[in-house]
């Protein structure tokens, strides 16, 4: 793993400066306006194909189509331009950047880990928008993911909430901007555990959650964020230095 628990990376969130929320667009939009990594939700289709798909279907001009409903070459025929999870890994690693993946349904998990293998962007990637209880359940099944669990509120105790989730397996934790707090962060980052925070596009909260050190830092406008990134300083090795001059 490249990063660690001291590094901030901003996440643009699903429909980025007004792209549609499950394309392609979204994450590259996001990648132009600064941003480090994207999120996306991934669910299946009735013959069982992930698919980038925020709201359960896809809307178009004749109603509503539910994605559990039809087929993937169904939708393709009325959306050509849907998007298979392995697209969106594949771009993902193209930018490069992190990827933050909320499942529609649980079921998507095997699909979501045969695409970020296949990719080599296990490490790079890791799942959001699970309780503590599902989180630990699913990063029991599926160890090779890194896997979130979400903070329903601040806890008053930080230590044993950070203890016990490491001790189940978990890559991080994952809270609304408002739950964070020094002694918090500092919890995890003692038991070696990441943090991250649903999205908002406040200056004043951007600013003090970079302030923080939060690692994931979703919005929706990364070039926002990006300016109170302290300057990222790029090292060479000697025989990388060697062969650039």
């Amino acid at each position: 793993m490249r990063y660690t628990t001291k590094d901030t990376f901003i996440l643009s969130v699903a429909g980025c400066d007004g792209t549609a929320p499950d394309s392609l667009e979204s994450i590259m939009t996001g990648n132009e306006a600064g941003a480090d990594g994207c999120c996306v939700t991934v669910d299946l289709t009735a013959d069982g194909i992930a698919v980038l798909c925020s709201q359960g279907g896809f809307h178009v001009p004749d109603g509503f189509l539910d994605l559990r409903e039809h087929t993937y070459f169904e939708l393709r025929s009325e959306l050509p331009k849907i998007v298979t999870i392995g697209q969106a890994v594949e771009l993902a690693k193209c930018c490069p950047a992190k990827m933050a993946i909320a499942l529609g349904s649980q079921a998507a998990c095997a699909a979501v880990k045969i695409a970020l293998s296949t990719a080599d962007m296990l490490d790079n990637a890791f799942l959001i928008g699970l309780d503590l209880i599902d989180a630990a359940a699913l990063a029991a099944k599926f160890p090779a993911l890194h896997v979130m669990g979400d903070l329903n509120e601040k806890p008053s105790t930080p230590a044993p909430v950070a203890r016990a989730a490491k001790e189940t397996g978990l890559f991080g934790l994952r809270a609304a901007p408002s739950c964070w707090y020094p002694e918090l962060v500092e919890s995890c980052r003692r038991v070696g555990l990441f943090t991250a925070s649903t999205a908002t596009s406040s200056i004043d909260m951007l600013e003090h959650l970079i302030e923080l050190g939060i690692n994931f830092i979703e919005t929706a406008r990364p070039d926002r964020a990006y300016s109170f990134l302290p300057a990222r300083v790029v090292s060479f090795s000697d025989s990388e230095l060697e062969e650039a001059f």
